[in-house]
């Protein structure tokens, strides 16, 4: 791979909680611009004379990047280190977030948001299976949730950011606000160059990337990663899907400026601090499967009553209509946003933990290729509300994977529900306080 590396042989020193917290960082960054994009859709519209369709394909183009980051960096991660990828992926992001920031015209910024796409999936793909190896094997989940609680802090700043910069300077704001991205970014990558390898993959490791795509295959077969994709697909739809597009939505249903629709959904989202710690709290004695079914309903009902009387009413009161938002952020930010992302990396062993990360993480990519695409097109023929009923029926079907999938291929409903492989067994002795 060609980028310096640090050995199970050659430990940096630094505890398990000092190199989850430096690796998880880098999901805080990545979240905070995925944000930071859906902020310039309604200035860049304006600004490059852009038709509402034209200016979400950036969403799209982002998420088509996520997709393939996360399939490719899944499989390299599990034939070359965690280590490498974790700090080739920043160097990706660095560079193609600043040419984004920087872009002088759409035919530029639609693939440097593609790159920035690549960036980020790969490192979806592979922090997580990083931090399930190198924390001890009873405090994993919360460990990998507390960054996904984190990473609602990403999503936070940006939308808040955004309303600020945006205010002060209508048109360039944007640039500010995704030049951002990469001043957080660096820091993080520097930091990366301490982080150990997973002694665990270590061990694990298969020789050819043939033998792991069969390895993976067989887990396949199991269910457990079919289950877990299929979930993570349907949770994206209406996460990322409304992520990429909920500012806009604001400002449109509001008939407000963007600067407006970007606080809104700040004060939307700032719901979701609250719901993850509620999770982080509550992961190991609630469990895994009852966190992601009531989620994945609870986010079911917001939105179906939100599109629904968008649909027969239309204008609503905003106080309505960001308590019904607030709802739905609610219930999957103490679910599935957190479920689908977690049992990928517990349940897969070690040899192929990042491949099968990869694939769940590219199966929600294409979710919410599926939720931003299809919210641009129902939204342009019935209004907002008729988009919202499509994140309520994918959170719906949601619902009905997790109660029936769950159980019966036998996910964990806590993180002590199997008992640990050789390699785990190692990795839990040697990365103990």
């Amino acid at each position: 791979m060609g980028l310096p590396g640090r050995s199970s042989s050659a430990p940096s020193g630094a505890s398990w909680q000092i190199q989850a917290a430096i690796a998880g960082a880098g999901i805080f960054v990545g979240s905070y611009d995925l944000a930071a994009i859906s902020v310039a859709f309604d200035p860049l519209r304006a600004q490059w004379h852009l038709s509402s369709a034209v200016v979400t394909t950036l969403g799209t183009a982002t998420l088509v990047g996520m997709l393939v980051g996360s399939l490719v960096t899944g499989m390299l991660a599990d034939r070359f280190g965690r280590r490498q990828l974790i700090l080739a992926d920043f160097v990706l992001f660095v560079v193609a977030n600043a040419a984004s920031a920087l872009a002088p015209d759409f035919g530029v910024l639609a693939p440097a948001r593609l790159l920035t796409g690549v960036a980020v999936g790969m490192d979806f793909a592979v922090v997580f299976p990083f931090v399930a190896e190198t924390a001890p094997i009873g405090r994993r989940g919360r460990a990998m949730a507390w960054i996904m609680w984190a990473a609602n802090f990403g999503t936070l700043g940006a939308y808040g950011l955004g309303a600020v910069l945006l205010h002060a300077d209508p048109t360039g704001g944007w640039r500010a606000a995704l030049g951002l991205g990469a001043v957080l970014a660096l820091p993080v990558l520097l930091l990366r160059g301490r982080l150990d390898e997973s002694s665990a993959w270590d061990v694990a490791r298969l020789p050819s990337l043939r033998t792991i795509a069969r390895s993976t295959a067989d887990q396949a077969r199991h269910g457990r990663l079919v289950a877990s994709a299929a979930a993570t697909f349907l949770y994206q739809i209406g996460d990322q899907g409304l992520g990429l597009v909920l500012p806009l939505l604001l400002a449109t249903v509001l008939a407000t400026s963007a600067a407006s629709g970007a606080a809104g959904a700040t004060a939307v989202k700032a719901i979701t601090i609250p719901a993850a710690t509620v999770t982080v709290l509550g992961i190991e004695w609630i469990g895994r499967r009852w966190l992601q079914v009531v989620g994945f309903a609870g986010r079911a009902i917001a939105f179906g009553i939100l599109g629904t009387l968008l649909i027969v009413i239309g204008h609503l009161a905003p106080v309505l209509v960001g308590a019904l938002l607030a709802a739905g952020y609610f219930f999957g930010a103490a679910g599935p946003d957190k479920t689908t992302v977690i049992v990928p990396a517990e349940v897969a062993p070690s040899a192929v933990r990042s491949t099968s990360q990869g694939l769940s993480q590219a199966a929600g990519r294409l979710g919410g290729i599926v939720g931003v695409t299809s919210y641009g097109v129902l939204a342009a023929v019935g209004g907002p509300g008729a988009g919202l009923l499509l994140f309520a029926a994918a959170a719906l079907a949601g619902t009905v994977v997790s109660a029936l999938g769950m159980a019966r291929r036998g996910a964990p409903s806590r993180s002590t529900s199997r008992s640990p492989t050789v390699e785990e067994a190692e990795m839990s002795a040697t990365s103990r306080d």
